[in-house]
């Protein structure tokens, strides 16, 4: 087995030299929502947008803020503008120039136009004032120290203002990043061929990319296997089979995380000594071990122990698992005969497997969790929108910035926090994480907030995910950073027959 990456070691194959006429092939997990960044509404979309829409804001493997589409930026002293310098000589693929109008559109377009799923984490952008031939200034309402990382997600997305009422941009995307799309058929495969002239030449080393998607763990293993992908994330469960075939395996690393998410304003999900007593009955250790075969990190805090705001003074479970101390907690909220409760759940099978875990784990200290299996962009729109369901089984919480994943998780106002109940202590710390731009201050404002986030077990963070991905020997090159939400700047791959 290959080591651990490291979030940002590259692999060597035995096999090269690269081929810069090569296509690589890789199979996806999930499918595309839409090919409009500042409409599409999932994390998982980045993987399919961000090879043809460049960003303002690049990241490092540490999820790091590096240059992009704008070269540096600065906050203003009192942090409520931040200025940004532009990267010259830039074309959109239809030859629209990238210049500072451009930025303005957009950042417009993602504030305003309907549907835009980017809105909330641009609220605090009041204006876009050109400031030179290369230079935007984004006026503020507050301070807000994430925007730098907001402005590497969607948001910063760059579409060619050209194409804003193409009524094809959804199947035809028109942005100014490495490839542009070729071919296009949903929910199966895209084809993505090299952009001419793209700004970072180093991060083109193929001809194209062609991005299959199975969602069947079997079908994407079959592929590689037999040579029609490249590579392609496997489920733990597939490791024998995958190292039988001598297949290359490279542990991922990702801000995601696997969650048992309370609504706090149903059940009897208001009372924190409920919350803390279903955190006890789980065995997190259980399910890394026997459901991922060891491809995880137990922590309960929503952000994973290589970033900044992680607390490291904090256990890595804040209520481990112990199931006399669960009914001892039932006992004293008035539930000694437990309760029931509904849990929303993914159709995927390992969300299916952990949930029937978890209701084992729940049974034996008397609480009964009823299963609804739904297909996940119907669930999130369910539990997230519409504020049904109890409580949500699934993955994800990993955002660019830490204040956007406790933002959108704790605040009142957070999307994917559908009870809007939060603690003052929550929003204090959460505030000044965001109006200070100092690393140290930043870091220690984080840690308050995820001692208080703890204390309170407002979200039930069962453990990171390290999902094994599996490569041929004909990958020289990859460095993907998130294994469920790999760039590809930079693969490399040999000839065939070489």
């Amino acid at each position: 087995m290959f080591p651990i990456s490291g979030g940002g070691s590259q692999v060597a194959a035995a096999s090269g030299p690269a081929d810069p006429q090569a296509i690589f092939r890789w199979a996806h997990v999930v499918g595309l929502s839409r090919f409009d960044p500042h409409k599409a509404t999932s994390s998982y979309d980045n993987t399919y947008l961000f090879l043809t829409y460049d960003r303002l804001v690049h990241t490092d493997n540490d999820l790091r803020p590096v240059a992009g589409l704008a070269t540096r930026w600065e906050f203003s002293p009192d942090g409520k503008a931040l200025d940004l310098q532009l990267r010259e000589g830039v074309t959109f693929h239809d030859g629209t120039p990238f210049d500072p109008a451009a930025v303005k559109a957009n950042i417009e377009r993602a504030k305003t136009v309907e549907g835009s799923s980017v809105r909330n984490e641009l609220a605090t952008v009041q204006s876009v004032e050109v400031t030179g031939p290369n230079s935007v200034r984004l006026v503020l309402s507050a301070p807000t120290a994430s925007l730098p990382l907001v402005l590497s997600d969607r948001a910063g997305s760059m579409i060619s203002p050209a194409a804003f009422d193409n009524p094809d941009l959804d199947q035809k995307p028109v942005g100014a990043g490495m490839f542009t799309v070729a071919g296009y058929q949903p929910q199966a495969k895209i084809e993505y061929r090299a952009a001419p002239n793209y700004w970072d030449p180093d991060s083109v080393k193929v001809a194209g990319i062609d991005m299959f998607i199975y969602t069947d763990p079997a079908t994407r293993l079959n592929a590689l296997r037999t040579g029609a992908v490249d590579g392609t994330p496997i489920s733990p469960d597939q490791l024998p089979e995958a190292e039988a075939a001598g297949l290359r395996i490279e542990r991922g690393r990702t801000n995601n995380f696997y969650f048992f998410h309370p609504n706090r304003a149903r059940s009897e999900f208001g009372d924190v000594r409920v919350r803390r007593a279903l955190s006890h009955a789980i065995n997190r250790k259980a399910l890394v071990d026997s459901l991922m075969r060891g491809y995880g990190e137990v922590t309960t805090q929503p952000v994973p122990s290589w970033s900044f705001a992680y607390n490291k003074d904090l256990p890595a479970e804040t209520y481990p698992y112990d199931p006399a101390k669960a009914e001892a907690l039932l006992a004293e909220a008035g539930l000694p005969n437990g309760f029931t409760f509904e849990a929303l759940v993914p159709v995927n099978p390992d969300s299916q497997r952990h949930a029937e875990a978890i209701q084992a784990d729940l049974k034996a200290v008397g609480v009964t969790m009823t299963i609804r299996s739904m297909e996940g962009q119907q669930l999130t729109d369910v539990f997230f929108a519409r504020k049904e369901g109890d409580l949500l089984i699934g993955t994800g919480g990993g955002r660019a910035d830490p204040a956007q994943t406790t933002g959108l998780r704790y605040l009142p106002q957070g999307f994917n926090n559908p009870s809007g109940i939060s603690t003052p202590t929550v929003e204090r710390f959460q505030q000044e994480a965001q109006s200070t731009t100092d690393p140290a201050k930043r870091a220690e404002a984080f840690h308050s907030l995820m001692k208080e986030v703890m204390d309170q077990e407002l979200d039930g963070v069962l453990y990171f995910l390290a999902s094994p991905i599996a490569l041929s020997d004909k990958v020289i090159t990859y460095s993907p950073a998130l294994y469920d939400r790999p760039e590809f700047r930079g693969v490399e791959k040999a000839a065939e027959g070489a």
